[in-house]
C-alpha cells in the first residue's frame, strides 16, 4: 500500500475520543496491575472529536476482588459513536466444536442514579404463549416475566432483542438487544425500563442494523461489568493478568450467538486486548468503530492493531479476509476508578468444515502494546511487533505487495 493511504488509515486508527458512559461500584481490586498516585500523564497521541448521537454519561468506576479461578468484577460498558455503512450479510452454520468445561463465578449488587429523561422506554408486548427453555443467568433488574432462551418469547417480550449470547459455564447466557442508539440499555433493563440498579442490558452497536438480510462483519456487543457477574463482567478472565494464567480462555475457547435471523453459530476467541480511552494517558484504538471491512487493506491494518495489543496468541487459530466476527466489550478499572479502560474480546465464527478448535497451546504475549500511564505506573515499554504473520492468511502476501 502507498504511504500516503498507509497513512490516511493509520490516522483513523488511531484517532476519535471514546464516548464512555461506565458506573461502577467500590474499587476493590487492581487486577495485579500497579497504580499511580497522581494523574501527571502527558498526552503522546492526538485525537479528534467524534460525532456523537447522545451517547455521553458520567463515569465512577470500579474493579473486583477475585477468587481463583473464577471471578466477580465490578464495572460495565459504554460505547461509540459516528455512522457508519450498510454491513453485508454472513450467516453460515459452523461444524461443531470440541471445548473443555469451565468454571463461572457469583456476586453482589450495583449502584443507582435519577432516571434520565432524553429516551422514550420501548414497546413491550406480553406474549400469550411461552416455550419451555431455560431460564437465562441473566437475574437483576426487573423479573416482571421471565428471561429465557427462547427467541419467539424474547421477541415478543421487545421487538430490539436480537439474538442470544452464552459462553458456557459462565453467567453469560443473556439476551442481546439493539436500539437506535448506544446509550438507552445501558440505564434501560430489557422490558425497557429505567434501570436503577443501573445494571441495563446487553447491547449490539447501533451503527449497522441487524436485519433479516444483513449484519455487520464485526457484530460489536457492549455490556456492563458488574461485581454480581451479570453483563460481560466475565469476559474479563481472559485476561492472563488477573490471575497469571491463560486457564480461562484455555478451557473456554469458544463463544456462541444465536440470531433472531440466521440460527446458531459459533464463535472462537483468538485474541484479548487492554485499552484505554482517553488521549490523556496515551494511546488509544478505536477497535469498535470497524463494523464492516470493505478491502483487504482495511481489514489487515485494523488486525494488525489488535494482533500488537493482544494478551495472548493461539498459533492453532488464524483469521482471513471475509470471516465474520464478534466483538464483546466491557468497562474494566484494573488501574483506578479515574483511569477509563476497557476489556475487549475478539472471536470469528467457526468456518465450515472446521471440527476441532484447539487452545491447549495458547500463550500469554509478555508485552502487548498498552498506553502511557499503564508503563508510567508498571515500567516497562512496547518491544514492537512480535506476533507470527501466520495469524492472518495471506497477510505476508499483503504485506510484500504493499510495503
Amino acid at each position: 500500500m502507498k504511504k500516503s493511504r498507509k497513512a490516511g488509515i493509520a490516522a483513523v486508527l488511531a484517532s476519535v475520543l471514546m464516548v464512555s458512559a461506565c458506573q461502577e461500584n467500590n474499587v476493590v481490586d487492581n487486577g495485579g496491575l500497579q497504580t499511580l498516585g497522581e494523574e501527571t500523564v502527558t498526552t503522546t497521541l492526538t485525537a479528534e472529536t467524534e460525532e456523537t448521537t447522545e451517547e455521553t454519561t458520567t463515569t465512577t468506576a470500579t474493579t473486583t476482588t477475585a477468587a481463583t479461578t473464577t471471578t466477580t468484577t465490578t464495572p460495565e460498558e459504554t460505547t461509540a459513536p459516528e455512522t457508519e455503512e450498510t454491513p453485508e450479510e454472513t450467516t453460515a452454520a459452523p461444524a461443531p466444536v470440541i471445548v473443555t468445561a469451565a468454571t463461572s463465578a457469583a456476586a453482589v449488587p450495583a449502584a443507582t442514579q435519577a432516571p434520565s429523561t432524553t429516551t422514550a422506554p420501548r414497546t413491550v408486548s406480553v406474549p400469550k404463549s411461552t416455550t419451555k427453555a431455560h431460564v437465562s443467568g441473566y437475574q437483576f433488574g426487573s423479573t416482571k416475566y421471565e428471561i429465557k432462551h427462547d427467541l419467539e418469547y424474547m421477541r415478543k417480550l421487545n421487538t430490539d432483542f436480537i439474538g442470544w449470547l452464552t459462553i458456557k459455564d459462565t453467567p453469560i447466557d443473556i439476551p442481546v438487544v439493539q436500539a437506535s442508539d448506544n446509550k438507552y440499555y445501558l440505564e434501560h433493563n430489557f422490558y425497557g425500563e429505567y434501570d436503577y440498579t443501573k445494571v441495563g442490558t446487553t447491547f449490539a452497536d447501533c451503527h449497522v442494523p441487524v436485519t433479516a438480510t444483513s449484519r455487520p462483519d464485526n457484530l460489536v456487543i457492549y455490556g456492563h461489568n458488574i461485581r454480581t457477574g451479570v453483563g460481560l463482567a466475565k469476559i474479563t478472565n481472559y485476561y492472563p493478568a488477573r490471575y497469571g494464567s491463560l486457564n480461562f480462555y484455555i478451557t473456554h475457547p469458544t463463544i456462541t450467538y444465536e440470531s433472531i435471523y440466521g440460527g446458531q453459530s459459533t464463535y472462537v476467541v483468538f485474541a484479548g486486548m487492554f485499552v484505554n480511552t482517553e488521549t490523556k494517558h496515551g494511546d488509544v484504538f478505536n477497535y469498535y468503530k470497524f463494523r464492516d471491512f470493505s478491502s483487504e487493506s482495511l481489514f489487515y491494518q485494523y488486525f494488525e492493531e489488535v494482533f500488537d495489543r493482544s494478551v495472548f496468541y493461539n498459533p492453532d487459530l488464524d483469521i482471513k479476509y471475509g470471516d465474520t466476527f464478534l466483538t464483546l466489550s466491557t468497562c474494566y478499572y484494573p488501574m483506578g476508578a479515574n483511569i477509563d479502560t476497557r476489556f475487549v474480546v475478539f472471536a470469528r465464527q467457526v468456518r465450515s468444515g472446521e471440527t476441532k478448535i484447539t487452545s491447549k497451546n495458547a500463550y500469554i504475549n509478555k508485552s502487548p502494546k498498552y498506553f502511557d500511564y499503564y508503563y508510567k505506573a508498571n515500567g516497562g515499554s512496547w518491544a514492537g511487533r512480535k506476533w507470527s504473520e501466520s495469524l492472518m492468511q495471506g497477510y505476508s502476501e499483503w504485506k510484500k505487495k504493499n510495503s
